[in-house]
């Protein structure tokens, strides 16, 4: 049987300008920003955005940051983030196709390096091996990232929810960077608008299923609601 897991990790080798289109939609009252930037100083810094995909994190700040590293495995991915950071004016960057468990940058050369929606991936689709994956990950962060530098990590509470949802496979995760990890947590809301009810429901559904498109039309949503959790900590090293 084919699990929704497999289909997402389909959808970043195979449809990188349809997931481009969905995450475009996202934060539409800059939230995540202003979490980001109350964590860190970003003008004049170096930035590890890690685990890119089109280059989400990187179009946030690239315009203050002194340099952005965008590391991502999926080169579909790789190739929009390239162009859309091109659109928007941002040439202090470079691009590396590379797995965010081999960062392929030396230690302490960045300020910040920040995973957006990354490592929730290792605990749905290695269930056996998750602890060890997500201890890699973060171990390469803290490595890249200068003494007393700051790492971030940003992971889903709930597409369609308008509080952080039950999620027992995730939430053992959470639980793993907050007490093995030592992160803190803080939750922001970062709504999707789309122009209406039809956009919203074949967008998302395109990525979170078909029960999810059911939904947003049932509910006549043209904002999509969610929640998202930034995990953060000065790095250790």
């Amino acid at each position: 049987m084919r699990r929704p897991a497999d289909d997402q990790a389909r959808i970043y080798e195979t449809r990188a300008r349809e997931y481009d289109a969905l995450i475009s939609a996202e934060d539409v009252e800059g939230n995540l920003v202003r979490e980001l930037e109350r964590l860190a100083p970003f003008d004049g810094l170096t930035l590890a955005d890690v685990g890119a995909g089109t280059g989400r994190v990187a179009r946030l700040l690239g315009h203050r940051t002194a340099h952005v590293h965008l590391v991502e495995r999926a080169a579909p991915m790789l190739d929009v983030a390239r162009a859309r950071l091109e659109e928007a004016g941002i040439t202090r960057a470079t691009f590396h196709l590379a797995d965010a468990r081999e960062i392929p940058l030396t230690t302490g050369s960045v300020d910040v390096a920040v995973a957006g929606w990354v490592f929730g991936h290792f605990r749905l689709w290695m269930p056996d091996g998750w602890r060890e994956e997500v201890s890699d990950a973060v171990a390469e962060m803290d490595r890249i990232v200068r003494p007393c530098g700051m790492v971030v990590i940003v992971e889903t509470l709930g597409t369609g929810h308008e509080r952080p949802r039950v999620h027992p496979a995730l939430d053992e995760y959470f639980d793993e960077l907050e007490t093995t990890h030592g992160f803190r947590r803080t939750w922001i809301r970062t709504d999707y608008a789309f122009d209406d009810v039809d956009s919203a429901a074949t967008t998302c559904g395109a990525f979170f299923g078909d029960g999810m498109a059911e939904a947003i039309r049932e509910r006549g949503w043209a904002s999509v609601p969610e929640c998202t959790a930034i995990f953060s900590r000065p790095a250790s090293g």
